[in-house]
């Protein structure tokens, strides 16, 4: 029998080469990350956001525009001609309490909180391909496991009934491989299926068509953590974390409404200059032209005016928007302080879990399938001398397919848990 091999990342390099000769190699984990990052369509709506709100921040700068009112009165068409009017009214309002710039203020933090939010998703994203592609490759190596199986059980299983047809082996020992190997092929179908669910699953996250993805290649190994003290891991986790910037952000955008909020309570101002020109014809008055030519006496009135236009309301009458601002700002601050202190324990717990798996691997790691591998070779030299039964070396079997599979659990969750600490302390850790 040949040596099972100890890592989930080779027997995968070798089901790629087997299903892809002469084709591109697969992508590997971090190439995978860097396509869904370009791809992913939500990823992409939450770059969208970060154009809108600077968008929203310019918008924000903009002064009020003033106004320009024309008005021409005639008298004519009512009966009295000879009256008419012509008035001309600029009007610019007049921003008080400085609404602008917390205007603006607000702007920026949005900016911030479209960047930070993008951030966060981008590293949420970067998390779910790393733990599907795992899920990818464990489906596949226990795949690859489970075919070697059923492919010697299926040759054993013909020369038993060989065997039993000429009378050198019991009819119980047929029956029993046979039930042996109907059970693992049905094994083997549930992996394959559970493979295909999960590159399925893995293309949908990272935007593929299904021939652009075939399998998945290797990842390297989490290894920089190892040199890394919990400590450490914290306070990166509370300098990097795209969460708790957002949070912050959230924060000072929420303080900054309310200080609009509090600005929107003083009224502005409305300045205004005014431009009128009044023109009355007098009945039955004339006077005479430089040609001697009578001409009817025209009253031309003009004059300037300036204005101030201001608003009067009682200062209360804003207190609900300052109240609900009030409530955000000091929602943002509970939650802001709720991640601080969440975060620690986020990466106590995934510290913990990533060191388990680590040591759990080791061990795995430590010759435990070979020597696995020589037990069953010896209970069939045993079986074959008469001293064991065949259900003793289907047990033995059964143990060792089951060794197998749990190593790949283990090298499944030792790579899970390495994504996970990354997202806990939100950064890439090499």
């Amino acid at each position: 029998m040949r040596k099972w091999s100890m890592s989930v990342a080779s027997v995968l390099c070798v089901l790629s080469a087997a299903a892809a000769s002469g084709q591109t190699p697969p992508p590997t984990v971090d190439e995978l990350v860097q396509i869904a990052l370009e791809r992913n369509r939500d990823l992409l709506a939450a770059r969208e956001r970060v154009a809108e709100a600077q968008g929203l921040l310019r918008r924000a700068g903009v002064r009020p525009s003033p106004t320009l009112d024309v008005d021409y009165g005639a008298g004519g068409p009512l009966g009295s001609p000879g009256t008419d009017e012509l008035a001309l009214r600029y009007a610019q309002p007049i921003e008080l309490g400085g609404k602008r710039g917390k205007r603006q203020a607000i702007g920026l933090s949005g900016v911030a909180v479209a960047e930070a939010e993008f951030a966060a998703r981008a590293r949420q994203l970067v998390f779910d391909v790393k733990t599907r592609a795992a899920e990818a490759r464990a489906a596949h190596a226990k795949s690859a496991a489970l075919a070697e199986v059923v492919t010697a059980g299926r040759e054993a299983l013909r020369l038993t009934r060989a065997r039993v047809a000429e009378g050198d082996a019991a009819a119980l020992d047929g029956q029993l491989l046979a039930v042996e190997f109907a059970r693992m092929e049905a094994q083997l179908a549930t992996y394959r299926g559970r493979a295909t669910a999960a590159l399925a699953d893995l293309r949908r996250i990272a935007g593929l068509d299904a021939a652009e993805l075939p399998s998945v290649g290797p990842s390297p190994e989490l290894s920089a953590a190892v040199s890394l003290a919990l400590p450490d891991l914290t306070a990166r986790a509370l300098k990097m974390r795209a969460d708790l910037r957002a949070a912050s952000a959230v924060e000072r955008q929420s303080a900054a409404e309310l200080e609009l909020a509090r600005a929107e309570g003083v009224p502005d101002l409305t300045a205004s200059a005014t431009y009128t020109q009044d023109s009355d014809t007098t009945d039955g008055l004339f006077a005479v032209t430089s040609s001697g030519q009578p001409a009817p006496i025209v009253d031309n009135d003009k004059r300037i005016s300036i204005g101030v236009s201001i608003p009067l309301f009682w200062r209360g009458r804003n207190r609900g928007n300052t109240d609900a601002a009030m409530a955000r700002a000091t929602g943002a601050r509970l939650h802001r302080e709720y991640l601080e202190s969440a975060v620690p324990r986020d990466v106590e717990a995934a510290y913990a879990r990533w060191t388990a798996a680590r040591d759990t691997v080791s061990v795995f790691r430590q010759d435990v399938i070979s020597q696995a591998e020589q037990n069953l070779v010896v209970m069939r030299e045993a079986y074959t001398l008469g001293q064991l039964r065949l259900l003793d070396v289907l047990n033995e079997r059964r143990r060792l397919i089951e060794t197998r599979l749990a190593h790949i659990d283990a090298e499944t969750e030792l790579a899970q848990a390495a994504a996970d600490l990354e997202r806990a302390v939100g950064m890439d850790l090499p």
